[in-house]
């Protein structure tokens, strides 16, 4: 396996490499062509990363070029300590906020710090969370508020994107209050799952506990995918009770992906094309015992990234709309996928719930 990852690597730096561009600043931005701009700052904090990982493979200049890309999110940052997101806005308007620009970078961020000094990257990281308290819900403690235009709904997916970035962040800062609120959504979630199908959480509920948009397994993939790194930071039961719904739930995924995604599965249309959403094989790596969760994708990726390049990232069955961005780009599946990649080697490398500092 770590003759595909680093064939992986090496392929994907090619690619990342022609986009880079130095900015006025001294920063080191990455161009989304598809954008037509710099990539996000979250895509930007993916592919840092993993610069990092190839520097561990392969040496060369991949933390150098990771610490530029860091101090360009660092500076991109808004002011509340949220990142911008591109994505589905009309021609001309502001980029908009969301949850998932913030939780999925937050371990890229940590990383940052943890393997190439990057004190851009741990100030980044504590901001967004210490944003994302003052979007804890009203309605219910346990849940995060996706953005600030949707707040009449609970996006369970979002709940953990928000505990991973309060957990890695409290690694860094040791603030109680981020402890605090993860183990509050580790408690909401666990209650949450299977309330409407055995071994489902859906993707939207109101809050009055209906489903507003039913099951999902890109999304159930997210939130397996992205608990692990904060589960040595929990009480000992919660700890217990959480990997019981956890692999419960891989084996839900397990299970649905032998059938196709329909209405049933994947209830958002645009998450149906799981040969693209990598976070389904991060959650397969932290329950790797499950034989048939071992079985990955990588070698396969790997031989289609030969054949095919960089289309095989191609965002496939999205609706376009001349007026708005893209909802997706190349760019950003194949930044997801370089971020998730190096989440897979470097947690291992490094370890899971270290000390603070």
């Amino acid at each position: 396996m770590d003759s595909i990852v680093s064939s992986l690597v090496r392929t994907l730096t090619t690619y990342f490499t022609d986009l880079l561009e130095q900015q006025a600043d001294g920063s080191l931005g990455i161009r989304d062509d598809e954008l037509g701009a710099l990539a996000s700052c979250c895509t930007t904090g993916q592919v840092a990363a993993f610069f990092v990982l190839d520097y561990r493979l392969h040496g060369g200049e991949g933390l150098a070029i990771a610490s530029g890309l860091a101090a360009n999110v660092h500076l991109r940052q808004r002011p509340d300590g949220a990142f911008g997101q591109p994505y589905y806005v009309k021609h001309g308007d502001p980029e908009t906020v969301d949850i998932a620009e913030i939780g999925a970078v937050a371990n890229s961020l940590y990383l940052l710090h943890r393997h190439a000094g990057s004190a851009e990257a741990k100030e980044s990281l504590i901001r967004s969370a210490h944003y994302l308290l003052t979007e804890v819900a009203a309605e219910k403690p346990g849940a995060v508020y996706k953005n600030p235009n949707a707040r009449h709904h609970d996006v369970l997916n979002g709940d953990m994107y928000a505990a991973h970035t309060f957990a890695r962040a409290y690694e860094l800062n040791g603030d109680a209050r981020l402890l605090e609120q993860t183990v509050r959504v580790f408690r909401h979630l666990i209650e949450r799952f299977g309330k409407h199908e055995p071994d489902w959480w859906p993707y939207i509920e109101h809050w009055d506990g209906s489903v507003a948009m039913g099951n999902s397994v890109s999304y159930q993939g997210i939130i397996v995918a992205f608990a692990t790194t904060a589960l040595p930071l929990l009480p000992q039961e919660l700890q217990r009770q959480w990997q019981e719904t956890a692999e419960a739930a891989v084996r839900r995924i397990l299970a649905a992906m032998k059938e196709g995604p329909h209405d049933g599965n994947e209830a958002p249309w645009w998450c149906r094309d799981w040969s693209n959403v990598w976070e389904i094989d991060l959650a397969f790596t932290r329950y790797a015992h499950l034989p048939e969760a071992r079985e990955g994708r990588l070698k396969e990726l790997d031989a289609r990234l030969s054949r095919e390049g960089w289309s095989v990232f191609a965002p496939k069955g999205l609706q376009h709309d001349p007026e708005r961005a893209p909802v997706s780009t190349t760019f950003r599946k194949a930044a997801t996928f370089a971020g998730i990649l190096a989440s897979m080697k470097l947690d291992d490398s490094w370890g899971i719930g270290r000390e603070n500092q």
